[in-house]
């Protein structure tokens, strides 16, 4: 090695001196910030990420250590802001000014109680509710066990924009999207599991959607889209789209189970849902529920009885790139479904009791629900209205997700499901007093026991099967190229139906609670009582093949424009039933329908329509967002629609959907505010007025437009780490903007009432409150928590006729619950704590005709009314 010299030697010193000087002067001009993240309460919270940003450019992210601490080293002078941001936690920005000096800034983060800053999955490109331009409503697991649901209708109760009847019990509800004119069900409303729907949308009661899936503790959250962006994630949806998501298992295990009494009803039920891994890329998740249920209004047989089972497992990818995940469900429920009977009209809108029969807490089925018919080709057939709704569903799909090496996206769902179920059902058609003079009987034919006041019923029941077999395979892409977040894909659902047979019988029964039916030979109502009215099919396929393109673009840090563009067309082959044969061979539309179907005619449609929705966010700040949304949508018929017996093509015609959308969204200090104002209107909808005459109810054709003037919020404040208080609501204006209808649409009712036209253009829409709202608070103490809820439901109109105006009532829920240990819960509550008795719809087929002034009080009148006060209690254990 050369040896040094010493001018060598001295230049290398005085490097050195420069170096050492020059590392000085660095020092002198740099500092740090550091520091701990902690809560309202002074609470440290590990995990959170900090991101650093000046004007320089600079630009770091760190995550708080187990101990909530953070540190950055070496920054240049100068103005930095640090974001504090945790999931769960409204974010939190702080300036700092750095002059050669160590910064000590702590972070304080406050619960969001709205998730804004949650990412949502359903529908487009994950993102941030605060960065969407559409109307969103999350719930957690945690929300949906303190709401306490009685079934699945009634965690809808918590989504602004929704008017809910849930008086049917765990039966089918009765959903209204902003106000679309309806007779009942979901028509304008999908529902999705895991991302695939449950039933096609546009399907009024039978089949009914909630009656295809079941909420229990494999529910982790609940994604419910509002309004525009819902027409662009399923076919035929204008409304919303529920979507219902499971757990699907996670690296460490965990799991709950609890064990439910309904004190004031006989029920009994038991939950369980747990998960965890097999294996590093292997993950398991499996629940389900158990329960027997005499009914909070019991009928004379068991109301409730079944469960379901769902199991899922995913194999995660290597380098994260994805999973493959097989998903199966089974149910076995059967359910009671609480149908109108009667009440003592008073003129107040409430259900009065009548002198041995009250409609708010007591039942009107039948002791006697068995019988057989006899047809006439010799075969029998056994029926029972104790089976009510009896469902039997199996499901099995998966659900592939891959990114590529270029970052796309791919995503393909599949399931394949069959369903029976049994809808057997009772409606009553007319009271009548006792007859002086006449042998009333039991089926034993023992005398039937009765006073001069008292009356029976005259009652029709209806007995369907509802089979069906659906596939579903939906195909996803989605990549970010620069600004854009694009997305397309195409889908098929193929829904396959045979309902074969739909029977009706009529009857007499006893009017007072768990009656038996009537025998009245004079009448000649003899035998089992039980007589023949009609046999139908429903024998359908339906097949709906989709495309679909969406594109979010990031026009700056500020702005983002969501534009979507859908494609469905709906080919549906079925079989019309008919019931007569004219003198050619011809089938006979005409004749009425009966027992004896005469044959079935093939029929074939097929319809394309689309929807387009532009929306525009405006991320004012990291706390606060405004955004605009248009849209075109539409509605078309089902099945029952072109399959019906009474089918007439002039009764099908278009049905666009016009939605307009403006919303506010804002996060801070534990404030979070959703609010929005929509333009909503509905053109052509297919109206089936319902006549009272003397061979029984007829239609009368007509068509109807909507439109619907709205507003939604949803206001929630953490007062304190103890205190939650959350407002939502609905405030809306429903009107139909063109609605008249002519009697000679059908010759009987022509015949009967004469030529006559009914205009109910400008009327409020029937069964839509002008406002529904709720506020609820939980308080945590310590082991304790306490949830309250008062809810205020306005004014309905009973029909399109505006005769009858139900008034608006106060109900409450409120709950307990008390941690024994860490993991176990005991929990008591009760759903309407006041006992509030309220009518929510009056009688659907002639209330429209009838003058409301000149009804005499104590007139028998056909109603359906909120449950009534039911008391419960729980205790779950949970572990993760």
């Amino acid at each position: 090695m050369k040896k040094l010299s010493f001018n060598d030697k001295l230049g290398t010193f005085w490097l050195l001196c420069l170096f050492i000087l020059s590392s000085a002067a660095y020092a002198q001009n740099t500092g740090s910030i550091s520091g701990f993240v902690k809560d309202k309460n002074g609470t440290p919270i590990s995990g959170a990420i900090i991101k650093l940003s000046s004007a320089n450019g600079t630009d770091r992210s760190t995550k708080a250590d187990s101990l909530s601490y953070y540190n950055f080293k070496n920054l240049a002078n100068g103005k930095y802001k640090l974001l504090f941001t945790m999931l769960g936690h409204l974010p939190s920005t702080v300036q700092v000014n750095v002059e050669s000096n160590q910064v000590e800034v702590n972070g304080q983060l406050v619960e969001d109680p709205m998730q804004l800053d949650a990412v949502v999955v359903t529908g487009g490109s994950p993102k941030k509710k605060i960065e969407s331009s559409v109307a969103i409503t999350t719930m957690a697991a945690k929300d949906i066990q303190q709401r306490a649901p009685l079934n699945n209708i009634d965690l809808l109760k918590a989504i602004p924009g929704l008017t809910v009847e849930s008086s049917g019990g765990d039966g089918p509800g009765n959903v209204w999207v902003r106000g679309f004119p309806q007779g009942g069900g979901y028509i304008y409303l999908g529902i999705l599991e895991d991302g695939l729907p449950v039933l096609p949308t546009g399907y009024s009661t039978i089949p009914s959607a909630d009656q295809y899936y079941k909420s229990d503790l494999t529910t982790k959250n609940v994604e419910a889209i509002r309004g525009g962006n819902a027409s662009i994630i399923l076919a035929n949806t204008p409304g919303a789209v529920i979507n219902n998501i499971s757990y699907v298992g996670a690296a460490k295990s965990y799991g709950e189970f609890k064990v439910t009494s309904g004190l004031s009803q006989g029920l009994y039920r038991v939950d369980g849902n747990t998960g965890g891994s097999f294996s590093d890329n292997i993950k398991y998740n499996i629940g389900g529920f158990y329960r027997t249920d005499k009914g909070i209004v019991p009928p004379p047989y068991t109301a409730g009885q079944g469960g379901q089972l769902k199991a899922n497992v995913t194999y995660h990818f290597k380098n994260n790139k994805g999973y493959f995940r097989l998903l199966g469900k089974y149910i076995d429920d059967k359910v009671y479904w609480r149908l109108p009977s009667y009440y003592s009209y008073d003129g107040s809108g409430k259900p009065k009791a009548l002198s041995n029969y009250d409609i708010f807490t007591q039942s009107m089925e039948m002791i006697d629900s068995k019988w057989d018919y006899t047809d006439g080709s010799g075969k029998t057939t056994n029926y029972d209205l104790g089976n009510i709704l009896h469902t039997k569903l199996g499901a099995v799909g998966f659900q592939f997700n891959y990114k590529t090496d270029n970052d796309w996206q791919i995503t393909n769902n599949f399931r394949y499901q069959t369903n029976n179920t049994s809808f057997n059902s009772t409606l009553p058609l007319g009271t009548q007093q006792y007859v002086p003079g006449v042998d009333y009987t039991y089926l034993d034919g023992s005398p039937a026991v009765y006073s001069p006041n008292d009356y029976n019923v005259f009652a029709v029941a209806l007995l369907q099967q509802n089979k069906d077999t659906q596939v579903m395979d939906f195909l996803d892409f989605k990549k970010k190229v620069n600004k854009h977040s694009l997305g397309m894909g195409v889908s098929l659902h193929q829904f396959n139906v045979n309902n074969e047979p739909n029977d009706a019988f009529v009857y007499f029964q006893e009017l007072k609670e768990n009656p038996r039916r009537l025998l009245i030979p004079a009448f000649g109502i003899g035998g089992n009582g039980m007589l023949p009215a009609s046999s139908s099919i429903a024998i359908a396929n339906t097949r709906i093949l989709s495309s679909y393109i969406n594109d979010e673009i990031a026009l700056s840090d500020k702005y983002r424009l969501d534009l979507g563009l859908r494609l469905d067309n709906q080919s549906i082959d079925g079989k019309r039933p008919y019931y007569g044969v004219n003198a050619d061979g011809t089938p006979n539309f005409q004749a009425p329908a009966s027992m004896d179907i005469a044959g079935r005619m093939d029929y074939s449609v097929s319809k394309t329509n689309w929807a387009f929705s532009a929306g525009l966010n405006d991320k004012i700040s990291e706390n606060a967002a405004m955004f605009a949304r248009l849209t075109r949508a539409y509605n078309t018929p089902t099945f029952n629609d072109y399959g019906a017996q009474t089918y007439n093509e002039s009764s099908i015609k278009r049905r666009p959907v016009y939605l307009a959308e403006l919303g506010y969204k804002y996060a801070n200090n534990g404030w979070s505010l959703f609010s929005s104002v929509s333009y909503s209107a509905i053109k052509n909808v297919s109206l089936s007025i319902l006549v009272p005459t003397s061979v029984g109810i007829q239609p009368l054709l007509a068509f109807g437009s909507t439109r619907t003037i709205s507003a939604e919020y949803e206001v929630a404040y953490k007062v304190s780490n103890n205190l939650g208080l959350r407002l939502t609501g609905t405030l809306q204006d429903a009107k139909y903007t063109d609605y008249e209808a002519s009697t000679n649409t059908n010759p009987i009712v022509l015949a009967q009432m004469g030529d006559k036209k009914y205009t109910f253009t400008g009327n409020r829409a029937e069964r839509v409150p002008v406002l529904s709202t709720e506020l609820s608070a939980n308080y945590d103490y310590k082991r304790f928590n306490t949830n309250w809820g008062i809810i205020y439901t306005g004014s309905r109109y009973t029909s399109p006729s505006n005769s009858y105006e139900l008034p608006g009532y106060v109900t409450m829920r409120a709950s307990v619950g008390y941690k024994i240990t860490k993991a176990i819960e005991a929990k008591f509550w009760v759903d309407n704590l006041t006992n509030t008795r309220a009518l929510t719809e009056g009688d659907t087929r002639g209330d429209q005709f009838r003058d409301f002034s000149t009804v005499t009080p104590g007139t028998l009148m056909i109603g359906r009314t909120i449950l009534p006060r039911s008391f419960w209690a729980s205790l779950s254990y949970s572990f993760k």
